[in-house]
């Protein structure tokens, strides 16, 4: 990735080093899906819905470059401010986070050229408003790449989870 081979980073910061490889694995293959979907363009405005703390706003930042922009959004503060931690970490000029819920954007119509979600529409309270939300937001030929995990397929996860 290129904010990696960034000299200005001290590699020997333990606040780089704590950032540096937090995957959430449990999320990671409906992430891969997602980045072969996306369609790679320069100068794209990008939203990503429910990001959590990063993943995959971070890693569209690497692969996009610092010609776009990049949001995410998410209504969990505490996510949200290791998202914030890790942009400022990396030094990422291009990419912000927002406390904030899918059903509600703080954004105006047609500002976004890709909205992605990677499992950030399961947990919405109502997915017809989310979706009209990213519909009021997306430009003309917006491309949005949402991943859901269908009931049952992390069936082991949540039930690691719950004990």
């Amino acid at each position: 990735m290129q904010y990696f081979s960034n000299p200005e980073y001290d590699i020997n910061d333990p606040d780089f080093v704590a950032v540096y490889d937090d995957l959430p694995l449990w999320s990671a293959p409906f992430g891969l899906m997602l980045f072969d979907t996306v369609q790679y363009r320069p100068d794209l405005t990008v939203l990503d819905i429910g990001c959590g703390t990063g993943f995959p706003l971070i890693e569209l930042a690497g692969r996009l470059g610092d010609r776009c922009r990049l949001v995410g959004i998410d209504p969990w503060r505490a996510g949200v401010d290791r998202a914030a931690h890790k942009i400022k970490m990396l030094k990422l000029q291009n990419v912000q986070v927002r406390e904030g819920k899918a059903e509600n954007l703080p954004f105006e119509d047609g500002r976004f050229d890709l909205i992605v979600a990677n499992n950030g529409i399961n947990n919405v309270d109502d997915p017809d408003k989310m979706l009209a939300e990213c519909f009021r937001v997306a430009r003309p030929g917006c491309q949005m790449v949402l991943t859901v995990n269908l009931e049952g397929t992390m069936i082991e996860f949540y039930r690691i989870y719950e004990q």
